[in-house]
């Protein structure tokens, strides 16, 4: 797990980044170091993250300062969904294949069926967080999702 243990936010993913030594999560420099040591695959990753999360329209702000400090947290290969986090993304077809989730009780948030909400929970389901599956255009429309959902953030 990346990120706040008890987090109100929790994505999915398949694989790992890699780490630097001595790297923890709450640094200063945490997320810039991710993007150095493992190039642009995670800077898309923790990017695409920062414009889903952000309150506002600072992203890059909010990416390199309080991604994974606050609210946010990565579970890598999970088999089960996190008990803290209120709202659920799970990212890209491996990470959905790997939970226990019922796709029956999905609806879709755009026309390309790419994009799908859980019917009663703040489950989403999310292409991988790559800029050619995860456009600008599908942020703003789950971002727009997410507005329609009571969060909690203390």
């Amino acid at each position: 797990m990346i990120g706040v243990q008890n987090a109100h936010s929790c994505f999915y993913l398949p694989t790992s980044p890699q780490y630097p030594d001595h790297w923890h999560y709450q640094n200063d420099m945490a997320v810039t170091q991710l993007i150095e040591l493992n190039g642009n695959h995670w800077r898309k990753i923790l990017t695409i993250m920062a414009k889903i999360m952000v309150n506002g329209e600072d992203w890059r702000h909010y990416r390199d300062i309080d991604l994974l400090k606050k609210h946010e947290q990565i579970v890598i290969g999970a088999s089960l969904l996190s008990t803290t986090a209120q709202v659920h993304f799970i990212c890209g077809q491996q990470s959905a294949q790997q939970l226990p989730i019922d796709l029956k009780h999905f609806m879709p948030l755009d026309q390309t069926s790419t994009l799908f909400k859980h019917c009663a929970h703040a489950i989403y389901l999310c292409p991988y967080l790559d800029y050619r599956q995860f456009s600008n255009l599908k942020i703003n429309t789950l971002r727009q999702s997410l507005a329609r959902t009571p969060l909690h953030f203390g």
